[in-house]
């Protein structure tokens, strides 16, 4: 019967968390296949013991090489054990792929499905113009095209802010409060006066009102990395790990204008 991507990276993951004597250690390619062949046998309720591991089948290993090869671009695998080691075959998982595989954060995605099923989970109103963006950002991250995943990921956040100031612009209390904004041309500086026109009414808001400094400025970094101030592109190479950074804060961002719109509305 043939597994899903899912099912191997569980059984990829597993093994490589797993406690083990020193000479026990998964470090080199072939022992990573046959040790995710016994974790699958495992879960199948088959306890291979002895020599020889059993083997995996064609397709499955297959997806063990796609879902190894994710993993090492996620930066959750280092290629070289050590320094006696430091080339493939060999590899270990990175401090910070241990950290994050054991960690249970909200905000972890694997593929452009997870990552938006994560977006989802926090964002109710999440648009079909918003996801299309997002999507084309994370396929871009893992192509390895960092500014074009930065550059979708500003049109998505600006496409959320922009609706937001909408509904604040027509809110039939605070309108004629954030009406001014739209005179701004650049989206930097309407989300600086957004912010200043904003101040003097947030404790009104509850908890949509808390925490605005730490998520407007997920899209302030965002535009910074991917364009200059007048909205011309900075071509400049973004960084991978501010990348996958700044693409786990865009949930937080859009739920926090989630809440202001429900605030104004």
């Amino acid at each position: 019967m043939a597994r899903s991507y899912e099912e191997i990276r569980s059984a990829v993951i597993a093994v490589l968390l797993a406690e083990r004597d020193s000479y026990d250690r998964i470090e080199q390619w072939e022992s990573l296949k046959s040790a995710v062949a016994t974790e699958l046998g495992r879960r199948a309720g088959d306890q291979h013991v002895g020599y020889p591991p059993p083997n995996l089948a064609a397709p499955d290993a297959e997806l063990v090489r796609d879902v190894f090869w994710d993993l090492f671009r996620q930066g959750h695998i280092t290629l070289g054990s050590n320094n006696s080691n430091p080339t493939w075959p060999w590899f270990r998982l990175s401090h910070f792929g241990e950290t994050a595989l054991r960690g249970a954060d909200p905000y972890t995605f694997t593929d452009t499905a997870s990552y938006l099923d994560m977006v989802r989970a926090q964002v109710e109103t999440l648009d079909a113009t918003t996801e299309t963006y997002l999507s084309e950002a994370v396929r871009a991250f893992y192509a390895n095209c960092l500014l074009s995943s930065v550059v979708m990921l500003g049109v998505a956040a600006e496409a959320r802010f922009l609706h937001m100031l909408d509904v604040a612009v027509r809110s039939s209390n605070l309108g004629s409060v954030f009406k001014p904004v739209d005179e701004e041309r650049s989206l930097l500086r309407k989300i600086n006066r957004f912010q200043n026109l904003l101040a003097p009414h947030r404790k009104g808001l509850g908890a949509a009102g808390e925490d605005l400094e730490v998520n407007l400025n997920f899209i302030q970094s965002v535009i910074r990395t991917s364009r200059k101030e007048a909205g011309h592109a900075i071509g400049k190479p973004a960084d991978r790990a501010q990348t996958y950074v700044l693409l786990q804060l865009f949930a937080p961002f859009a739920r926090k204008l989630e809440q202001l719109e429900a605030a104004f509305d």
